[in-house]
């Protein structure tokens, strides 16, 4: 008797599961987070993938230039949180589209939009998985990663699928596109090469450690960690390690290069400074934050912009790795800031602001979004 009620109450608990997960997953409900916000700058404009759409924000000022979709209580399309790639005509989103019923499953949608206008112009949903970071595009190829295990390759002016590369694994890292050659790492523990072309693997490179950062390409020669503890460098023709060294934990982030050297950091917060050709440790700053964010670079390379987990964004001196300033912020700095001129823009997620625009050479504020409004 006393077996039978556990398993009635178990089967009720069950049921009541089902019931709460469906119910969060119909229409009308807040959107599921997956992955954080991203942005791109190009021509004095912001491209901010905030959530429940597509922003367009001017950089002088955040004032709204236009958003995708406009109406997003009657026009749900999704959750944007992967950064956007910007074309000449073109803005390449995704967005993870909920549930429409108890046993519905999302849908994945890469969006390209009329950069001019914001109106959508294709739309592919093909995809299984989460769109954990954004695509590249080359050649009138877009190529983007998916959570599903599979690199898709899209025609820039229909969307429609030139062909798809089956990985070991989720793809969590935006791929580099370098003279009909994709760069792209996958959660399998490869790094692989593709020809833009067809897709076919030209070399890959099983490094014991996930990959989801992109690499930079240099004087024919790659920059990349991974989640074994490691950064490399490797021949771009051939995957052959040409140098590595060591970290103290994974290497989420992407690194950045600058003359002949490569800037990187690890989870734990050490930020390396590379000589490109040796690996040899130029210095080495150890920051009070994890990082899982690519640093950035400034214009005349004298300052290094790492973005900490604790919401504050580090300025470090190029040269010697001595902080210049830091900035501190709600929420968590988990996007590449993004430098122009004098200016450096960060991504906060889990704050009250989603962008800020700071001086580079101080970290005051400039503006912030999206604006507060006295109650």
């Amino acid at each position: 008797m006393k077996e039978s009620l556990v398993r009635r109450q178990t089967v009720l608990l069950t049921l009541l599961l089902i019931i709460v997960v469906s119910l969060s997953g119909c229409v009308g409900g807040a959107p599921r987070a997956t992955s954080w916000p991203g942005l791109a700058f190009v021509a004095d404009k912001l491209y901010v993938a905030d959530i429940a759409n597509l922003q367009v924000l001017g950089a002088e000022d955040a004032n709204s230039v236009w958003s995708f979709p406009t109406d997003t209580k009657n026009d749900n399309r999704g959750t944007f949180q992967v950064t956007p790639v910007v074309t000449d005509e073109y803005v390449i989103a995704a967005s993870e589209m909920p549930r429409t019923g108890f046993f519905s499953q999302p849908t994945y949608v890469v969006w390209a939009v009329d950069r001019e206008t914001g109106r959508d112009v294709w739309s592919f949903s093909e995809a299984s998985g989460t769109y954990v970071e954004g695509g590249a595009v080359s050649d009138g190829t877009v190529v983007i990663g998916n959570s599903d295990g599979y690199v898709y390759a899209l025609d820039l002016e229909s969307g429609a699928l030139q062909w798809k590369f089956e990985t070991g694994h989720r793809v969590w890292a935006s791929p580099l596109i370098d003279s009909g050659v994709v760069f792209v790492g996958s959660m399998d523990r490869h790094l692989y090469a593709l020809s833009l072309a067809d897709g076919h693997v030209i070399w890959d490179f099983n490094a014991g450690g996930a990959f989801a950062g992109t690499p930079v390409l240099q004087d024919g020669i790659l920059f990349i960690g991974a989640f074994n503890d490691t950064f490399y460098a490797l021949d771009a023709d051939t995957g052959q390690v040409q140098w590595s060294i060591p970290g103290e934990n994974w290497f989420w982030g992407g690194p950045v290069v600058h003359d002949d050297t490569v800037y990187a950091a690890d989870v734990n917060g050490n930020v390396y400074a590379l000589d490109a050709a040796s690996g040899a440790i130029i210095w080495q700053q150890t920051l009070d934050s994890q990082v899982r964010a690519t640093p950035a670079i400034s214009e005349d390379g004298t300052l290094l912009l790492v973005g900490g987990e604790n919401g504050s964004l580090y300025a470090l001196a190029a040269e010697d790795g001595f902080t210049v300033w830091v900035d501190e912020s709600e929420g968590q700095v988990l996007t590449t800031p993004v430098v122009d001129g004098s200016v450096v823009y960060e991504v906060l997620t889990y704050g009250t602001y989603r962008v800020r625009a700071l001086r580079i050479e101080n970290g005051r504020e400039i503006w912030a979004y999206p604006p507060q409004t006295e109650s």
